[in-house]
């Protein structure tokens, strides 16, 4: 069996799709990468590994118009199948990485065999967000598909209901591929993080790595470390503009860290933040209800406790798991609460985020996976 993995945009900004490229290999598979933009990191990876790429420069994360992003996505589309044709057979099969890829694959791909792996949780496939009536059946894809990949087990059951289909999709958590070791404590390597993080030696780091948005609220649990006292400090890693600058004196931000050396930054977290709430967007509100994310599992594999605020993919995950402390509101007296209950019980938290990260056996789904796709 061939698989040719499509991945739209830099690959090296969607740990999910790293950690199922590199375990597929590790599992013999011919593997080859179509995709866009990759940078330099992740094509020595695949030259190393032995996996082809067929990379297309299209500047895809620059903001254009609507007219340009069609035209965009249509030449993308034919660049996208001349060099699939020419590898497809029998023995062939394409795994999709998310609606971003689906939508740019089109209508030929319904006659290959394929595996739908979607990144979020989306009825439909939606174009361009601020034209939401312009949009692909999803469901129609899913039940042609071989093998339908959700990452978290409430997403599976809604998208079973959503697309009618006659089986349950394939739960693969967000769980990242670390492929070097990295200590509790460690050293960090970018230089400007590095700086950040030596000069907070001593201190309890309250960390956030992800995007910035209306979806992933802030400014409470800043406002709450800060009012804590110079024992603690809030540090963002994010790929997105400081947009709360100036906003509290122990508040620090550290641009986007190319994974997987923005772990070295998580490794000295004192606790980890989670934060989501439903916002209209091109994906379902019960997307933030049910989230999936991936730093769950690099805060455990440290041993960091959690907090977040109080919805059904956070609390079942770190309540549960005796992992981390969930907060009813966005509310600073309820925030630090839960900050003070982790440091209370914090030995026993930081026990059960290991246990919780070591739950998780990546390659083991996707060989799951694979055996149900050959059968």
């Amino acid at each position: 069996m061939k698989l040719i993995l499509v991945h739209i945009s830099p690959i090296i900004k969607y740990p999910p799709a790293l950690s199922v490229l590199k375990t597929l290999n590790d599992l013999g598979i011919d593997l080859t990468l179509c995709t866009t933009d990759i940078d330099s990191a992740t094509a020595s990876v695949c030259e190393n590994r032995g996996i082809k790429v067929i990379n297309f420069e299209s500047n895809y994360e620059k903001p254009i118009s609507p007219l340009l992003k069609l035209i965009r996505l249509l030449v993308l589309r034919n660049q996208l199948w001349k060099e699939i044709d020419n590898i497809y057979d029998s023995d062939t099969m394409i795994w999709v990485f998310s609606d971003l890829a689906l939508k740019h694959l089109g209508s030929k791909l319904l006659e290959k065999k394929f595996i739908l792996h979607m990144f979020e949780l989306s009825e439909k496939t939606i174009f361009y967000r601020k034209i939401p009536f312009i949009s692909l059946n999803t469901k129609m894809y899913a039940k042609k598909a071989v093998n339908v990949i959700q990452a978290e087990y409430n997403r599976a059951h809604i998208s079973k209901t959503w697309w009618d289909l006659e089986r349950l999709p394939y739960v693969l958590p967000n769980k990242p591929y670390i492929d070097f070791e990295i200590d509790r404590y460690s050293s960090v390597s970018d230089k400007e993080a590095s700086i950040v993080i030596n000069h907070l030696k001593g201190k309890k780091i309250i960390l956030y790595q992800g995007i910035l948005s209306p979806e992933r609220p802030l400014v409470e649990m800043i406002n709450a470390v800060n009012d804590l006292g110079d024992e603690y400090a809030f540090v963002i890693i994010s790929s997105g503009k400081n947009i709360y600058e100036n906003i509290s004196s122990n508040y620090y931000f550290l641009p986007f860290i190319a994974p997987p050396y923005h772990l070295e930054v998580t490794s000295n977290a004192y606790i980890g933040v989670l934060s989501y709430v439903p916002s209209n967007n091109e994906y379902s509100k019960l997307n933030s209800l049910y989230c999936a994310p991936n730093k769950i599992y690099e805060y455990s594999m440290f041993g960091v406790p959690m907090i977040g605020n109080d919805i059904p993919g956070l609390s079942h995950v770190l309540e549960t798991n005796g992992c981390g402390v969930c907060f009813e509101k966005f509310e600073v007296l309820d925030i630090k609460k839960a900050i003070k209950e982790v440091e209370n019980n914090y030995e026993s938290l930081a026990q059960k985020a290991k246990e919780f990260y070591g739950k998780t056996d990546i390659e083991l789904k996707i060989k799951e996976i694979m055996d149900s796709a050959n059968s």
